[in-house]
């Protein structure tokens, strides 16, 4: 049984021992009396409330001969009873907190906004040339290859690309006109002349074209005999250029018959001897020779007569 529980039988015991020593008067004793009865049933109720009961107590007396009623109720008061419940206290850890380390961001670069154009702008235009790679067009119109001259001055003309410069074996300039027609003299050696026309446009590209024309050169003849005239050196070049891979001339002449004829150059020689009637003839390859540079080339005969000549390669691999 509980504390609480004590005091409520406590309490009971003490309202049955207080209506119990009450006494009725058979008589009426009037209002007071049974206020002061109710009254005393009021403080016992008080005395049950502190121990946890609640009382409500209406005293009614009943007379023999008339019923009196109380003109206002007895008022019941609650008292609650103090509360004696503990509660345990629990002792928390204390808590250790431990900051995350700041991180220090480094703002990044502001990104450069493209310029946008003004409202009603036109829009810009970027125009890209493409690079010229076409080789400029040269044509020889004349003279036609394998053409034989007999004097040695010779015109040359074509076409080419408006503002090419047009150049022959290498060094001398033709003129160029506004349309592009080129026209240049050149003189021409005795025999084949190969020639070869380069063609360069403000681009930097080329072209070239070639062709080789004849000088033609009457053989001399004599018809003096060795009683009457006896003999003497004279020398000839047929050629003076070549456009062969291995270039060479020919030389011929006359001398004193069964002399030895030498024909030298730095990049090459022959030699040959002259025939009975006092003439001679002789076929020279230059295979060393530079393409398109001219060099000298000695004939000459055992007594020390000479004829010194030029000569050219204008081979184009």
């Amino acid at each position: 049984m509980t504390s609480l529980d004590t005091l409520a039988r406590s309490a009971a015991e003490a309202v049955h021992e207080s209506v119990a020593d009450l006494t009725v008067s058979a008589a009426p004793a009037g209002a007071a009396a049974a206020a002061a009865a109710g009254w005393r049933m009021v403080r016992y109720a008080a005395v049950g409330a502190v121990a946890g009961a609640a009382v409500v107590a209406t005293l009614i007396v009943v007379a023999p001969d008339k019923e009196i009623v109380m003109d206002e109720p007895i008022v019941t008061t609650t008292v609650a009873a103090p509360s004696t419940t503990t509660v345990p206290v629990t002792t928390m850890p204390p808590v250790t907190t431990t900051m995350p380390p700041v991180a220090t961001t480094v703002p990044a670069p502001v990104e450069e906004l493209p310029v946008v154009p003004a409202v009603g702008a036109p829009p810009s235009t970027t125009t890209t040339t493409a690079a010229d790679t076409t080789p400029p067009v040269l044509t020889v119109n004349s003279p036609s290859n394998g053409e034989h001259f007999e004097t040695d001055v010779v015109r040359f003309a074509g076409i080419t690309e408006p503002g090419a410069k047009v150049t022959a074996s290498g060094k001398f300039a033709a003129n160029v006109s506004a349309d592009g027609g080129w026209v240049i003299d050149l003189v021409l050696a005795p025999g084949a002349n190969g020639v070869v026309f380069s063609a360069a446009d403000a681009a930097g590209n080329t072209s070239q074209a070639r062709l080789t024309v004849y000088l033609d050169v009457p053989k001399e003849t004599t018809t003096t005999t060795k009683a009457e005239k006896g003999w003497e050196f004279i020398a000839f070049q047929k050629y003076g250029l070549c456009s062969e891979p291995i270039p060479y001339d020919e030389f011929s002449g006359t001398g004193k018959p069964g002399s030895t004829i030498n024909v030298t150059s730095s990049y090459g020689s022959g030699s040959t001897t002259v025939s009975e009637d006092g003439t001679f003839w002789l076929r020279v390859e230059f295979p060393e020779a530079p393409h398109g540079k001219y060099f000298t080339v000695k004939v000459k005969d055992e007594f020390g007569n000479k004829k010194v000549f030029e000569f050219v390669s204008n081979y184009s691999p």
